[in-house]
């Protein structure tokens, strides 16, 4: 897994833009304890009524002792939520933009353009796109990255972007 950290030279002129890997294998790693947790408690009252079936997880979180259950289930969604934020990671778009070159990178795909090649960027529909000088599509990716600190890493390096997207929003 990449963790795509900025540039640590001061000399070196570039701009990356990426989501923290820590910060969403944080919220996921979170995310699935809580929602493992409340899941539990679920699974507890099912537990209490006896028209409800005694099967699976169920059955299994009943035959634990006292907070045992609460700390299995907990455990199961952080590991769960770790698997989740890891794929996340490994799927998210990271931007690097420089006087001489932008690369995208996403997975296990990178994709390199010469500053000369690009004629245009745009951000539309939770897309960035990137045209030649001609027009022409020369990559176009889904992207959730912030608007903001995007438009500003390619005007900072000169390259030209539309303020104004065709969807209409800026």
């Amino acid at each position: 897994m990449d963790f795509r950290q900025r540039p640590t030279s001061p000399e070196t002129d570039v701009s990356v833009v990426a989501d923290s890997p820590l910060a969403v294998m944080l919220v996921c790693v979170v995310g699935g304890t809580v929602i493992a947790g409340l899941g539990e408690l679920v699974w507890e009252w099912a537990a209490t009524h006896t028209w409800l079936p005694r099967t699976g997880p169920v059955k299994l979180l009943a035959l634990l002792p006292g907070p045992w259950s609460t700390v299995v289930a907990a455990a199961a969604g952080a590991a769960a939520g770790f698997v989740v934020g890891a794929v996340a990671c490994h799927e998210a778009l990271s931007v690097t933009v420089s006087d001489d070159r932008v690369i995208l990178t996403s997975e296990d795909e990178r994709q390199e353009f010469v500053s000369g090649e690009i004629g245009q960027v745009l951000l539309a529909d939770g897309k960035l796109i990137l045209l030649d000088r001609d027009g022409q599509e020369l990559a176009r990716r889904d992207c959730d990255l912030n608007r903001r600190r995007l438009v500003d890493a390619f005007d900072r390096h000169g390259y030209p972007s539309a303020r104004r997207a065709p969807d209409g929003t800026t």
